[in-house]
């Protein structure tokens, strides 16, 4: 039987109270009344358990078959598809199956039409993202930009070696973590860059990186070095012989994997497991004309307590 309610956390708080009275009143009862009152407070127990499941269920392939096999009509099970959130797998092998196990033309063409539909809300809630997020359980957190606070450049090698060694330019950050905490060693990444049609990003000093972009590639992962009250970055090398050189040192960079969703979106995973410190995601692309300047750096720190 399904059930459709509204309000549910309404009715759920009345069910409580009823449940909290019938209590009350078991204590002054015995016997046959309190073997009733008992039954009756299962049968509540039991409908909250299914009211939280009908809240969180997702129909699948299985479910259709499933609802033809306990015998519900075609009407219901196409209006129950319109009217639910569904996770359909709709490539040709999983259609073919639909259709080994009767699923009808109708219900097919409801399935796709709810995958077409879902495929639009996902594309609407990427039209209202811009920049780097991490995700995790479903949710999207956006790490926000970081400021370098300066710079320095180590000489005291370079002396000692009477030039032969090459002294780093480090860029600074303030504080010895980022504010952004990733409790995993697999973290899961999100590019959403601006959509030449969206006029909500327009290209500012707080997003150009996403309007200038158009993907992962032009970004790298970069390990930081954690000190006692701040973090560096190694962005150059400074030698009297050679002299001078731009660009992050290799062994800093963290590879990646990059996953296209569509034109701008794209899911990025690092190719390992990743330590537990201090990282940032660095652009490296075209730095667009107007006074922009790249002193900033999508930081956040990884504490994974169990590894993966």
């Amino acid at each position: 039987m399904y059930m459709v309610l509204k309000n549910n956390y309404v009715i759920e708080d009345k069910l409580i109270k009823v449940i909290k009275m019938k209590i009350m009143n078991s204590q002054k009862t015995s016997g046959e009344k309190d073997m009733k009152i008992k039954l009756f407070v299962l049968s509540i127990l039991l409908l909250l358990g299914s009211i939280s499941y009908a809240q969180t269920e997702k129909l699948t392939n299985k479910s259709i078959t499933d609802m033809i096999g306990l015998g519900f009509s075609e009407d219901i099970i196409i209006t129950k598809i319109k009217t639910s959130d569904a996770d359909f797998d709709t490539n040709i092998e999983a259609l073919k199956d639909l259709k080994s196990k009767g699923v009808s033309d109708k219900i097919i063409v409801a399935i796709m039409n709810s995958k077409e539909k879902q495929g639009t809300v996902q594309n609407k809630e990427a039209d209202n993202k811009n920049g780097i997020y991490i995700k995790f359980n479903d949710k999207y957190t956006k790490i926000l930009p970081a400021v370098f606070s300066g710079s320095k450049t180590n000489t005291l090698g370079a002396a000692f070696s009477y030039g032969i060694a090459s002294a780093k330019i480090k860029s600074i950050m303030n504080n010895a973590h980022s504010n952004n905490v990733i409790d995993s060693n697999k973290p899961e990444f999100w590019f959403f860059f601006t959509r030449k049609d969206n006029d909500s990003f327009k290209i500012s000093s707080v997003n150009w990186w996403f309007s200038s972009a158009s993907s992962p590639n032009e970004f790298a992962l970069v390990r930081l070095n954690s000190k006692k009250n701040n973090r560096e970055m190694v962005t150059g090398k400074v030698n009297v012989y050679s002299g001078s050189k731009t660009g992050i040192d290799e062994k800093y960079l963290i590879p990646f994997d990059i996953e296209t969703i569509d034109e701008y979106t794209y899911k990025v995973k690092p190719k390992n497991p990743m330590e537990d410190g201090e990282y940032c995601f660095f652009y490296q692309g075209t730095i667009p004309q107007g006074g922009y300047t790249n002193q900033s750096v999508f930081d956040f720190s990884v504490k994974a307590n169990d590894q993966q």
